[in-house]
């Protein structure tokens, strides 16, 4: 269990310490500490996960638990092991799981003299209960689903208290995989089923294949070859609703890591010309393996800030997607760690992006041609607000109906505009708006 502990903690550490999310500080961590055994790996993703899932109300207790000391006094190696230590005892169902000896073994790692700051820390976490009926209801629900207090009065403010409460209960939905028949064919996902893997089709979506069992999938033959990939549902269907034509001209904006552009140049045949621009360098890096590897010959990726207009490569563009950052809400099951990262200031800050790029971007786009903009976020703010900010500077431009139609309508009177919930939809929080040029 000894290796197990360390990279847990070591993991818990660099997600505070780096800012990283749970997988890359897994990986950066299991590099470090030469880790092979797959099933430790296994085992401590999930400790990491759903330890950084529940981490305000692992804070809470931590901190009645050190009065009047405070959590931010201690170093991030005890902060791990606490928050670590918290989960088990308080939520982990597992006997298995002896937590006398992951005490014994943070002092080893961590070094009798500082662990000797929270000695007595352990036993009296281990009596505390996290007082429900003294909180409004929203610190109620904050604590009991694990969200920040601010966006559980966010949601309340926007959808009301039943439907938050559904929004933000925890939820395991499924991974989805694409066909990409740029290289792979049916037989690729025959091979899969032979190899025992359980795949069913999603029947609303082409090519689209809800993952059931996809444990090793990624070490397959398929998949290193790029015959398919692993992509949210509602992300799929972006390319779906963006149908872009063999020939066509498309500007992609903030394409990197290319998932999205892989499945426009597949439903282009590989033909015609697609303009890939993103800010990161090292995200088009990714960009431009993920292209190779999936054999996207059609594409162009160009190193640009989208929010200054004099940036974005003049070309007039049969089609333009608009795939922004955005505070990632509609993620919050999948990758926790962002939750805690974000602020009221957070939404506010990536709406003022979203618009500057969804303007600039909105000017290279042809008569009668699409603009499809998309989020993987649920907030108004990043979604409603952006498309009609740019339907009221710009009568040129028109919300059209997107198809297919699988999800909600959205809101502010935005029907033909879809929105998708994770405990509604079985996939990622997300939005989606197509607009035609009319004029």
């Amino acid at each position: 269990m000894s290796l197990l502990w360390t990279l847990v903690i070591e993991s818990l550490s660099w997600i505070e310490l780096a800012r990283l999310n749970e997988d890359k500080a897994i990986r950066k961590s299991v590099r470090q500490l030469k880790i092979r055994n797959k099933d430790i790996v296994k085992e401590a993703s999930n400790l990491v996960y759903e330890t950084v899932r529940r981490q305000n109300a692992l804070d809470f207790i931590i901190e009645e638990a050190l009065r009047p000391n405070s959590l931010n006094e201690l170093t991030v190696g005890l902060r791990s092991f606490l928050r670590l230590y918290t989960y088990l005892v308080q939520y982990s169902n597992s006997s298995l799981i002896k937590t006398y000896e992951l005490v014994d073994h943070a002092k080893k790692i961590l070094g009798k003299y500082t662990f000797n700051q929270i000695k007595n820390i352990p036993e009296i976490i281990s009596s505390l209960e996290i007082p429900y009926n003294n909180f409004s209801n929203t610190q109620r629900l904050a604590y009991l689903h694990f969200h920040p207090k601010w966006y559980v009065s966010y949601l309340f403010s926007q959808f009301g208290e039943h439907f938050t409460e559904q929004l933000i209960q925890h939820v395991d939905y499924p991974d989805y995989l694409r066909l990409n028949r740029i290289k792979g064919t049916d037989i690729s996902i025959k091979n899969l089923y032979e190899k025992g893997f359980q795949l069913v089709t999603e029947p609303t979506i082409s090519d689209t294949f809800v993952l059931l069992d996809g444990d090793g999938i990624t070490e397959t033959t398929e998949y290193l070859n790029g015959h398919f990939i692993i992509q949210d549902k509602a992300s799929i269907l972006v390319g779906e609703i963006t149908n872009p034509k063999p020939g066509d001209v498309v500007l992609d904006v903030c394409a990197a890591p290319g998932i999205k552009t892989s499945h426009i140049a597949q439903l282009m045949n590989n033909t015609g010309r697609i303009v890939s621009i993103d800010y990161n360098n090292q995200r088009l890096e990714d960009y431009v393996n993920l292209m190779k590897k999936l054999g996207v010959k059609n594409n162009k990726p160009v190193n640009a800030d989208a929010t200054k207009i004099g940036k974005i490569p003049k070309i007039e563009a049969d089609v333009v997607l608009v795939d922004p950052p955005c505070t990632s809400t509609g993620v919050f099951h999948k990758n926790p760690s962002s939750k805690w990262r974000l602020t009221p200031r957070s939404v506010e800050i990536m709406s003022t992006l979203q618009k500057k790029i969804l303007w600039n971007s909105s000017r290279f786009l042809k008569m009668e041609g699409t603009l499809v903009y998309s989020t993987c976020s649920i907030t108004v703010e990043e979604n409603e607000k952006v498309v009609q900010s740019l339907l009221d500077r710009d009568p040129e431009f028109k919300l059209v109906e997107s198809k297919p139609f699988i999800g909600e309508q959205g809101l502010m009177g935005l029907n033909k505009a879809q929105r998708f919930y994770p405990h509604k939809h079985k996939c990622n929080g997300f939005f989606i708006a197509k607009l035609k040029r009319i004029i």
